[in-house]
């Protein structure tokens, strides 16, 4: 057997700690605390992490994500802070010479019901999350099968070098066999996590304690809780008023705010994330790439990211952020004033058969460009950032209605074709190497969350070339192809790339940002 190790090194972010605190107040607790172990000191009752993503459902395609983050279940395989692939409850894995076989073996662990971590519940967690849409269907699957107690193996159906990182995505936890009714859904989350799930009340609360049979090492943290929370205000007020809470996800007035509070710490770091916009290529207007490149040109992104979103050097001149150096390409940078780019768009759009008529609105055959962006406000900066889309497009003569619902509007509107333009931060990391989540998204006519109605051979061919390239070299050349092609045609428009931010009260210590946004690392936490 031949292993491939596959080097994921991505450029490090840095996590800069700020100190700040919080004031206490009388609040309800999702739980009671615990009492604190005397015999450690350093042992932390509780946590309550407080975020705005909903606990739709137990299936891990809905909240997979929230199990991986809150640690409560594990992947075959894992990754570091510096983006690099790491034994997860995978010990090791190896291929054969064309990489169409690959043998994972197992460590010994243990499911939160008290049985073994076996080769056969490995296969049948991932088997049921084969027959579910998702990466594992991208990853040319013919067979997965137990080995032997502690051995799975996986037969491909051709070549696929950057297989292992498709094991690190959510939808790929594994779960014991008790987990899943006769249906094969998940009647119950039982993983291998540090912590185990006690109390799961959808749409908002998780609660878990640590497990203390967990295979690693042990958290010193004894009870950790998950609530959503869809309004950033109410997130705000937990953050001053709740001292076992880490809130996540604030509007940089909030931030801005609990800095002077003393009693709170700020934590952030730049993440994998994109805030883009996606539209159908398909409907009128949106077809010309004179009108793509114009809604492009028109954005001020050094001003969104500056002034808004207080992120230094955070404008997106493509797609994927600077941590994916391998996919990225040359941009070149205007140097006209943004009041000279935006006559210059108007004269571009007239040169193209584009006219404006007696209200400076842009027409084309006497028809006006008007259309609805939608977005959601989980992410509380995007409704302010499509507010000045709105300002920004209006001076090129196009009118725009801005819709704030929620974030499940955008893949319903793309499954049902009503979507016309939409407003999203996008998480490019998710399996660690970007190639995954382009297949799922950019290849092939697209996804929900990709392209819309758009589709280039040049891409596909390229993409497929990578399934089978070893040669670090083309390897390279083949994705700053794919990304190229992506800047170039821009099916996808980016905006900034993001920073996160964690809230948490003095005397929580240990707090870690995850730039891939895969962990909370509520392990790392004590007192």
């Amino acid at each position: 057997m031949k292993k491939w190790l596959i080097p994921l090194t991505m450029a490090a972010f840095c996590v800069a700690a700020c100190d700040d605190k919080n004031t206490q107040a009388n609040v309800e607790k999702p739980v009671a605390q615990p009492e604190q172990s005397q015999k450690n000191p350093e042992t932390l009752p509780l946590v309550t992490v407080v975020a705005p993503w909903e606990l739709n459902s137990l299936d891990l395609n809905q909240s997979g994500v929230i199990f991986q983050r809150m640690n409560i279940a594990e992947t075959l395989v894992e990754a570091n802070l510096e983006g690099q692939l790491v034994e997860g409850l995978a010990t090791k894995w190896e291929s054969n010479n064309d990489a169409t076989v690959w043998t994972f073996t197992l460590r010994d662990a243990k499911f939160h019901n008290g049985k073994p971590l076996t080769a056969q519940a490995v296969e049948k967690s991932l088997k049921i999350a084969l027959s579910k849409p998702g990466v594992l269907q991208k990853a040319f699957i013919k067979e997965i099968k137990a080995l032997e107690n502690n051995q799975i193996q996986f037969e491909l159906t051709k070549s696929f070098v950057p297989f292992p990182s498709f094991l690190t995505h959510y939808t790929t936890l594994i779960l014991a066999e008790d987990s899943f009714d006769e249906k094969g859904d998940v009647a119950q989350v039982i993983g291998t996590g540090a912590f185990k799930a006690t109390k799961i009340e959808a749409p908002q609360k998780l609660e878990s304690v640590r497990f203390d049979e967990y295979w690693g090492n042990k958290p010193q943290l004894q009870q950790a809780n998950y609530l959503a929370s869809s309004r950033s205000e109410t997130r705000t007020l937990m953050a001053q008023s709740d001292q076992t809470s880490l809130v996540f996800n604030l509007d940089k007035a909030s931030v801005a705010r609990l800095k002077a509070d003393p009693n709170l710490q700020l934590i952030n770091t730049s993440i994998a994330r994109t805030t883009q916009l996606k539209m159908d290529v398909a409907k009128p207007f949106f077809n010309d790439l004179a009108i793509r490149q114009a809604l492009s040109q028109a954005i001020n992104r050094k001003a969104i990211a500056e002034q808004v979103l207080k992120i230094q050097d955070g404008m997106a001149d493509q797609i994927l952020p600077k941590a994916f150096a391998d996919w990225r390409v040359a941009t070149a940078e205007s140097s006209l004033s943004h009041d000279e780019t935006i006559a210059k768009i108007k004269e571009n759009l007239t040169a193209s058969g584009y006219e404006y008529n007696a209200e400076g609105k842009l027409t084309k055959e006497g028809k006006p460009f008007t259309f609805t962006l939608r977005t959601y406000s989980d992410r509380p900066e995007l409704p302010i950032i499509a507010t000045i889309l709105q300002a920004e497009w209006k001076k090129i003569g196009v009118d725009i209605n801005v819709s704030v619902g929620n974030f499940s509007e955008i893949p319903l509107g793309h499954q049902n074709g009503t979507l016309e333009m939409a407003l999203y931060a996008f998480n490019y990391a998710k399996t660690l190497d970007p190639f995954a989540l382009l297949v799922q998204d950019f290849a092939n006519g697209g996804s929900d969350w990709g392209t819309m109605n758009w589709r280039n051979d040049s891409l596909d061919q390229a993409l497929k070339q990578l399934e089978t390239e070893i040669d670090p070299e083309k390897s390279k050349q083949l994705k700053q192809q794919v990304s190229q092609i992506i800047h170039d045609e821009l099916p996808i428009i980016p905006i900034v790339y993001d920073q996160q931010t964690v809230v948490g009260h003095q005397g929580i210590n240990g707090l870690t940002l995850d730039p891939f946004e895969r962990r909370f690392y509520l392990e790392k936490l004590s007192k």
